[in-house]
């Protein structure tokens, strides 16, 4: 059949609502208005019978267009066919729409215009100019005019060849008035009017006053408004329509919202079956929750109550458990409404298989994974598990994701499908600082997260700083002989110049340490236990302390053993609130040219207590060496405790506390006590301000030479841990002591 090009035409504009224009309108000029105009029989406000008339006239025009499709077709000729191919000329190329064009805009200047319509003009760039493009950027138009306080903008378009135009007819400008709110006796206005603005102050600046009237968003606020009623326990709460009050004279929309609320409700009594192997203090944890007091009723609070029983079932290895929560609305008493939890808890699932499936490209070995999760097979399932084990693979920095899926198989096991993303796994890099002791810090490190495969990790780094350069090198295996224990070496040279000598020290050190307990949020474990080795020569040179005997031993090699114990509970180990941490350490050195044994005992205990939004820390340390004889004078000056600075008593410089010689060097001592409190409060994002008060002695007993201090400070919290900026006034000075001191560092103080 012979089809009317022009008259389909006509039809699919008609269906689609692309245009509103004569048949006149020459060829190549059409002039046609926004899909969505909207009329202006009230400000900012649809007319419910014309949108109504118009839609009816529409459909019976489609009707009768699409009825005589076919004897239209028959009748036209080959004159008219040739203009309808004419009309339906290929689009033009891209280029043919460079040009757009503004018309009538007064309020707003054409850049800020072709920055809100920035994506469908990049449309119209890429894929020329047409209609509906055309129509859409009208929209858009429409809708930012709209969005910004102009309810009767109307924008229309014209395509002239390669030029659009968009035709804008401003309006009057209303800003929005006051919102009142009638029936609500159960929170106040102000909270309410928080919803209702909500989304208009969220694209303006926060410290505009003046908001524009935008009708769309007012109807969302109402939404909202309806939502945060049913959360409150007002599931009959209704929103009546909005009403606008429109202020010629001010240029004022005032707003009335209409609110029934209706009954309010709460959780009531929450019962819940036995369920063998688990107490039912786990379950009643989470009813006294939402019972004690009583919280407000949703359907969303029900259903979180679902999901969290269904958690708990899960933690004792119930992985096919069923739950199920109802709520006797009529049985509620007073409004509070009874609810039942009903349970079909299933077998108790064990871990299982683990299957990885790794990608072509995967560096690390096949069995590495399944090495990491073996502990895991033939315990009860939990979540927790495998949280804690998620956490502790991405900490080692091979994974950027694993992607659990967990298949409940028929022998009641629980096979684990592992989906690894690897990470970058070498890293160098380049630093630099400052710091108060050391000066000017700058250096570089290389990394090698995966070396043979095995996830072992292959490090060195090297800095130079103003006291002198430091370089070292370590091989790790954080899991010898698939177990959980962590093998260290490390190989370092160091050659610093320090108050009264210098000294050059290479040393060799081995460390063997267990990690077990619960895995922190830095992937590290509560529980530490270990030994190390520790291998020494070290040779002092440009003595200047007098007399030079106050050193010690001045060139020895050094032969040490210790213990180490740790034990962590704070919440974040690199930026704590709450929480503590016990580390003990205890070791054994041999001077092998002196003939010389000493004992060195260290301890250290830090606590964390949040105090609303501010954190009160303490710390406690102590530690004392024990030669076998010569006392102070027979451990070299290296090997001695010293005090002052950034982490101990913040009123001194850097070992500026304790016993010096004549020139005011410091000789350090072989016991030292040093008591830390500070309280950290936030003043903005995530600058901290401290005011802290330190203690401490030094010297042949733990309280020789003691001395305090009291000071601020301001820290900068970083994903790694804080920087630090503190001034220490001492309160008592001494006759060679400073008033204060200036400490900028990294890290936490104790």
């Amino acid at each position: 059949m012979h089809m009317h090009w022009p008259a389909l035409r006509a039809t699919a504009e008609e269906c689609s609502g692309y245009t509103e224009h004569s048949s006149a309108i020459p060829l190549g000029v059409m002039s046609l208005k926004s899909r969505r105009q909207e009329p202006k029989n009230s400000p900012g406000l649809r007319n419910p019978s014309w949108v109504i008339a118009r839609t009816a006239r529409q459909c019976m025009s489609i009707a009768a267009l699409c009825a005589l499709l076919p004897a239209t077709a028959l009748a036209q000729s080959k004159a008219q066919e040739a203009a309808a191919t004419t009309q339906l000329a290929p689009t033009p190329p891209p280029e043919a729409a460079s040009r757009v064009v503004f018309a009538g805009n007064q309020h707003f200047p054409e850049d800020q215009l072709r920055q809100a319509l920035a994506d469908p003009l990049l449309s119209i760039h890429n894929e020329g100019l047409t209609a509906p493009l055309a129509d859409d950027t009208a929209y858009y138009l429409d809708v930012f005019y709209r969005r910004h306080g102009y309810p009767n903008v109307n924008v229309s378009y014209q395509i002239r060849g390669r030029e659009l135009q968009l035709n804008i007819t401003e309006g009057r400008y209303y800003k929005l008035g006051k919102i009142n709110f009638a029936g609500n006796q159960s929170f106040p206005a102000t909270s309410l009017n928080d919803y209702m603005i909500g989304t208009t102050r969220a694209r303006l600046s926060q410290f505009q006053k003046e908001l524009p009237f935008v009708q769309a968003d007012l109807e969302t606020g109402s939404g909202l408004l309806k939502n945060y009623y049913i959360s409150q326990g007002f599931p009959n709460v209704q929103i009546e329509p909005l009403e606008y009050h429109f202020d010629e004279a001010l240029g004022d929309v005032d707003v009335t919202l209409t609110i029934k609320e209706g009954q309010k409700f709460v959780f009531g009594a929450i019962s819940f079956p036995d369920v063998p192997g688990i107490p039912a203090t786990a379950f009643q944890a989470k009813a006294s929750e939402l019972t004690e007091p009583p919280k407000p009723y949703s359907d969303a609070a029900l259903s979180d109550l679902q999901r969290d029983v269904l958690y708990i079932l899960k933690r004792y290895g119930h992985v096919t458990a069923q739950v199920s929560v109802s709520a006797d609305m009529a049985a509620a008493k007073a409004g509070a409404v009874p609810v039942k939890v009903s349970i079909q808890p299933g077998p108790v699932y064990t871990f299982g298989r683990i299957v990885v499936q790794q990608r072509p490209t995967a560096r690390l070995k096949p069995d590495f994974l399944p090495n990491r999760f073996q502990p895991l097979m033939g315990q009860t399932y939990s979540p927790l598990k495998l949280q804690e084990l998620d956490t502790q693979m991405i900490s080692t920095g091979l994974y950027d994701s694993l992607d659990f899926q967990e298949t409940p198989m028929p022998d009641d096991t629980v096979q684990l499908t592992l989906n690894p993303v690897e990470s970058k796994q070498k890293y160098f890099g380049i630093f630099g600082g400052y710091d108060t002791f050391y000066g000017v810090i700058f250096g570089g490190n290389f990394s090698d997260l995966d070396v043979g495969g095995e996830g072992h990790v292959f490090s060195a780094s090297a800095e130079i700083t103003s006291r002198g350069p430091k370089a070292k090198i370590s091989y790790e295996d954080p899991w010898f002989f698939n177990t959980n224990v962590d093998f260290l070496t490390e190989v370092g040279l160091e050659d610093q110049s320090l108050y009264g000598y210098t000294y050059v020290d290479e040393y060799i050190r081995t460390n063997l340490t267990a990690k077990y307990g619960k895995t922190l949020t830095t992937g590290s474990k509560e529980y530490q236990t270990g030994v190390f080795l520790l291998l020494r020569n070290a040779n002092l040179s440009q003595i200047n302390i007098t007399p030079e005997t106050l050193v010690g031993p001045t060139s020895y090699e050094l032969v040490t053993f210790g213990l180490t114990q740790s034990i962590d509970k704070r919440d974040n180990p690199l930026n704590p609130r709450k929480g503590w941490i016990l580390e003990l350490a205890a070791s054994d050195s041999e001077l092998l040219r002196n003939y010389i044994n000493y004992i060195t005992l260290t301890e250290r205990f830090s606590v964390y207590i949040p105090v609303g939004p501010t954190v009160l820390a303490g710390g406690v340390r102590f530690a004392g060496i024990f030669p076998s004889q010569g006392g102070v004078l027979a451990i070299p000056i290296e090997e001695r405790f010293f005090s002052g600075g950034a982490t101990t008593v913040r009123s001194f410089l850097e070992r500026k506390l304790g016993p010096r010689d004549i020139g005011n060097n410091p000789l350090g001592g072989l016991t030292r006590s040093i008591f830390n409190v500070e309280d950290d409060f936030p003043i903005y994002a995530g600058v901290i301000g401290a005011v802290f008060f330190d203690a401490g002695g030094l010297g042949n007993s733990p309280f020789d030479n003691f001395s305090t201090g009291v000071g601020l400070g301001l820290r900068y919290n970083l994903p790694v841990g804080p920087i630090r900026v503190d001034y220490g006034v001492n309160p008592a000075p001494r006759k060679s002591d400073s008033f204060g001191a200036f400490n900028l560092s990294f890290g936490f103080a104790f």
